[in-house]
């Protein structure tokens, strides 16, 4: 996936194995940095990419690149994440949908920035899956506030909604009304989309809903039954 943040200020990613302290310094330092909320840092800090990625893929566990994670899935960009988490904003006390769930580290980064108070409900189409994150999300016993179901996420998860924040990881054609009608009147929903963007959706009132676009992402498609 190719996204717009550029890292020539701290170096080609080819130059040398990134390291989780030097992920860190590249999400949280300069003159723009990709993550401001605390409560992001905070989690980035103490949720290790490595922890959600296959033992062959290990070395590259803090280089900004997508990676293979097995079973036709992939995990984004560490950079692309940040940035995606960065617009929803999410908050202590919040509770969040996370739509492909894969290995399961996004689902983990929510649900340490939502606390114990926050609640964080994860769908994933792979019972395959839904097994590897369950287990990985074991390493952090002090993650008791996040649920991984299986199931197909196309249409969200109206069953615990309303939501503060909407996560998805895969491209829609367009992001269905019945994803957006499950925010609560402030919250926020961020998806990438096939016109090679990433939308943030905040709810505004019971009918009005307010849509920025951030171009230059490239994501895999989704589509209904698939998620």
């Amino acid at each position: 996936m190719k996204n717009p943040f550029n890292i020539d200020d701290y170096g080609s990613s080819n130059e040398f194995q990134w390291t989780h302290e030097y992920l860190i310094k590249i999400l949280t330092t300069g003159k723009k940095p990709i993550l401001t909320s605390l409560y992001l840092k905070n989690a980035f800090r103490n949720i290790r990419r490595e922890d959600f990625i296959p033992q062959g893929h290990k070395a590259k566990a803090y280089q900004d690149m997508d990676i293979d994670i097995g079973h036709g899935e992939t995990m984004d960009k560490p950079t692309v994440i940040a940035q995606m988490l960065e617009l929803l904003k999410p908050k202590i006390g919040g509770t969040f949908l996370d739509i492909g769930t894969g290995s399961g580290w996004v689902t983990a980064l929510l649900a340490y920035a939502a606390g114990k108070e926050g609640k964080v409900y994860s769908i994933e189409r792979l019972q395959l899956m839904v097994d590897i994150a369950r287990s990985n999300l074991k390493q952090y016993p002090n993650i008791t506030n996040a649920v991984i179901l299986f199931g197909d996420g196309s249409k969200g998860l109206a069953a615990y909604a309303p939501y503060n924040g909407i996560h998805v990881s895969a491209a829609f054609e367009k992001i269905p009304e019945i994803l957006i009608n499950q925010l609560k009147i402030g919250g926020k929903l961020v998806a990438p989309t096939l016109e090679n963007d990433i939308r943030l959706i905040e709810r505004e009132s019971e009918s009005a809903f307010k849509e920025t676009i951030h171009k230059g992402y490239f994501f895999k498609r989704i589509s209904e039954g698939v998620v």
